[in-house]
């Protein structure tokens, strides 16, 4: 597990500055000191500015050895007399109306000349190294760090083999050979490259994201406040959006808060937590798969013993109409007249043959009856029809079981035309993949898939069934729902197999092949 460290990004907040300067309005600082290094700190958890550039604004605000600024929600002034106009409110971006910004929020800001990564190391290494309790080799193992990881420079010893620094990544407190990191304007530069910006709906349930950088754009979807996107751009008073790898767009900055993550070192128990992780949900993959084949066994076994008292009820009566026949073939007594005796005869064995043909009716429809029930289709798979409690077993256990079995492969990557739940597969090649486990066709492409499975309303989705999204009037994404309001698919090559909240877009479609 690898933990990621976070610049907040508060946007539609303002920068008001002490002196004769000027500079941009769209900003807001709050920076707290820590441990001192070389005269000057920061929290860089603790940080936080609207621009999605936050180096280059704070490069020109800091120009000065000292500035002063405090910042007020909703408004701005410069000393010296200019002014800034309050961002234009723009209710056409999202579906529910902002509710108003109630009373002020004012923050005093003191930041030195210096780069905001003057403190902060990015990690080079192959692959990983091992954070030491002391500056040597030969010291404990308290943590690993791996490569473009971000760590905060507590203080810089001398150490076996030269300079060591003592640092703090995540949880992780401990000391690395400085050879293997890179500080100031080179950190500064590659953190651009390895740090990833997400952004969060605020202020609104739902918004806007858009095909263009206007508020004349065109719609493609409705994002929700309840997850999180990757930022990968930004144009004018729009930021660009990656939603999924087969949606990006633009959503109005003003109702976005964004922030920085970066990569950090994980502590040794975190290691093992996630590979205890790992290894709980593959056990309860195997256990839910391991119960769909018990539960299939025991409606199997009902479905044959079924078979067998039908099968036995269709000999029994059988039996009965053979005796019935028998007695009206040699009962009776000989009538004086012949040809009248033959017509009884005749109309007696009309009568029985007729019987004989609706006896047979009741026993095909009971045997099939019994083959239903037993909820066991084509495959191994669950049956299409029947109501019986052995049916419903086994599309619940199935359920579970897919389920079960999606999971075990979050984090795996994101392949765009792939199939590999282990090296990659885009989102209609995961979902295919995983019932293709359970002996399932659902076609490749997701509009293969919403085509091909039974529809059920968006509403009633249960876990295992598939929801669809689509981007203008084509459906262009696929995901797992898996219960509690979420979904499991393959994003994008950033993100990998991931969870995700069911309405982080809008579904557009549901369908089920598992009843």
């Amino acid at each position: 597990m690898r933990k990621t460290l976070k610049f907040l990004i508060a946007s539609g907040a303002c920068l008001v500055m002490a002196g004769t300067g000027q500079m941009s309005a769209q900003a807001a600082m709050n920076l707290e000191t820590d441990a001192p290094v070389a005269g000057a700190s920061v929290a860089i958890n603790n940080y936080y500015a609207s621009s999605l550039n936050p180096e280059k604004e704070l490069a020109e605000a800091f120009a000065s050895k000292e500035v002063l600024a405090v910042a007020g929600a909703g408004q701005t002034g410069v000393a010296g007399g200019a002014q800034t106009a309050k961002p234009a409110q723009v209710p056409a971006e999202t579906k529910a109306q902002p509710k108003e910004t109630t009373g002020e929020t004012e923050a005093v800001v003191r930041a030195m000349s210096k780069s905001i990564y003057d403190n902060i190391a990015i990690s080079r290494v192959t692959n990983y190294v091992n954070v030491r309790a002391q500056a040597s080799t030969s010291s404990e193992v308290v943590g690993k760090i791996y490569n473009n990881c971000a760590a905060t420079i507590l203080d810089t010893v001398d150490g076996e083999g030269g300079k060591w620094y003592h640092i703090q990544s995540g949880s992780v407190t401990g000391y690395i050979k400085a050879q293997y990191f890179v500080t100031g304007e080179e950190a500064s530069k590659i953190a651009r490259e390895v740090g990833t910006t997400y952004a969060k709906v605020t202020n609104t349930s739902t918004l806007r994201l858009r095909e263009t950088p206007s508020l004349e754009g065109k719609t493609l979807d409705l994002l929700s406040a309840d997850a999180e996107y990757e930022v990968i751009g930004e144009e004018g008073d729009f930021a660009k959006i990656s939603v999924d790898n087969d949606l990006v767009g633009y959503v109005y900055k003003d109702y976005i808060t964004t922030q920085v993550d970066f990569k950090q070192a994980v502590s040794v128990a975190e290691e093992q937590q996630q590979k205890a992780e790992e290894e709980k949900l593959k056990q309860e993959a195997n256990a839910a798969i391991e119960n769909l084949e018990q539960v299939k066994k025991k409606a199997e076994e009902e479905s044959r013993a079924a078979e067998t008292t039908a099968a036995a009820k269709e000999t029994t009566a059988a039996a009965k109409e053979t005796t019935k026949a028998s007695e009206t073939s040699y009962s009776g007594t000989i009538e004086a007249n012949p040809s009248e005796s033959k017509a009884a005869g005749t109309t007696a064995a009309a009568k029985e043959t007729t019987k004989a043909a609706e006896t047979k009716a009741p026993t095909t429809a009971a045997a099939t009856k019994a083959t239903t029930a037993s909820g066991v289709g084509p495959g191994g798979g669950p049956g299409t029809g029947g109501t019986s409690s052995s049916g419903n077993e086994v599309t619940n256990a199935t359920r579970s079981a897919v389920v079960a079995y999606a999971k075990q492969f979050l984090g795996n990557p994101y392949v765009y035309g792939g199939t590999s739940l282990t090296n990659g597969a885009d989102c209609s090649g995961f979902t295919m993949s995983v019932f293709a486990h359970f002996g399932i066709s659902t076609g490749r492409s997701s509009r293969d898939q919403a085509a091909k499975g039974k529809e059920v309303a968006v509403s009633a989705v249960q876990p295992g069934d598939l929801l669809f999204y689509a981007s203008g009037n084509y459906i262009n994404h696929v995901a797992l729902y898996i219960g509690n309001g979420q979904v499991i698919h393959a994003s994008t090559a950033k993100s990998g197999i991931k969870i995700s909240p069911s309405n982080y877009r809008t579904p557009c479609k549901a369908v089920s092949f598992l009843n």
